[in-house]
């Protein structure tokens, strides 16, 4: 089995500048799909006359942290299990390698599509923050549910992996290919199995090339949530997101 990340480093480079210079999108459709490595290489291969992978100092695979907030009866949590079409989560982001962070505001639209307010260069939630949090959300969402929420926000949940950021020079799509992923909450942690990879296509379309591409191949999207997962791994909630078996054929307990 030939890891995909193989494939990725025989795709033409794009650097980080001509990267952000194609996609300033705050906006847009994600669409996840978690495969087994030897079928994301499959794809790759296939596609690859149409794709460039990001580069940076002679890499194309960085490690992410992020951390998650929620309140502590995790509104934030249940609003997704739940299935709320209009939802946040607050999270703080740190590229690894080159030590940069930032805050963001994730919100789920009405419609399915993704909104993002970003801080940059802002490594925590702190007293700082908070109003600017509350601003962000209440501009996206005028409602009592989430009126000055950032205030009891507490450290939730967090994600470490590795990722690959691939862009589609034949459509406005960003993918990002996911792997070594590990979840931490309340005091546990768990991997996802290594042999799979969390695929997430970002297109300002509903339906974008890629993700009809893989629809074709009978490879359907994943509800799979890295937050959620990792509260519902070690955690006993309910509803959940994941359904429990499915949960547990893809991660496993690390010591």
């Amino acid at each position: 089995m030939v890891p995909p990340l193989s494939v990725i480093s025989t795709l033409p480079s794009i650097s980080l500048a001509d990267l952000d210079s194609t996609w300033s999108l705050t906006r847009r459709y994600d669409t996840k799909f978690m495969l087994e490595r030897s079928v994301v290489d499959e794809f790759l291969t296939a596609t690859s006359a149409s794709l460039a992978a990001l580069e940076i100092d002679g890499a194309r695979a960085f490690t992410y942290r992020t951390t998650y907030f929620d309140t502590p009866d995790l509104l934030f949590y249940r609003d997704h299990a739940q299935r709320r079409s209009r939802r946040v989560k607050v999270r703080t982001r740190l590229y690894v390698e080159s030590r940069r962070a930032r805050l963001e505001v994730k919100a789920k639209l009405g419609n399915g599509q993704t909104h993002k307010v970003l801080f940059e260069d802002c490594p925590e939630l702190g007293q700082r923050q908070i109003p600017q949090v509350d601003d962000a959300i209440s501009e996206i969402y005028p409602t009592a549910r989430y009126s000055e929420v950032a205030g009891e926000l507490v450290h939730s949940a967090v994600t470490t992996f590795e990722r690959s950021t691939i862009i589609n020079r034949d459509g406005a799509e960003r993918i990002t290919i996911d792997s070594s992923l590990v979840l931490e909450s309340n005091a546990k942690r768990f991997q996802l199995l290594p042999e799979l990879v969390l695929v997430e296509v970002k297109s300002p379309h509903h339906i974008s090339e890629t993700v009809r591409r893989l629809r074709k191949l009978g490879i359907h999207p994943t509800s799979f949530s890295k937050y959620c997962a990792a509260i519902e791994a070690s955690r006993d909630v309910r509803p959940r997101v994941h359904r429990d078996a499915s949960l547990a054929r893809k991660l496993r307990a690390m010591t």
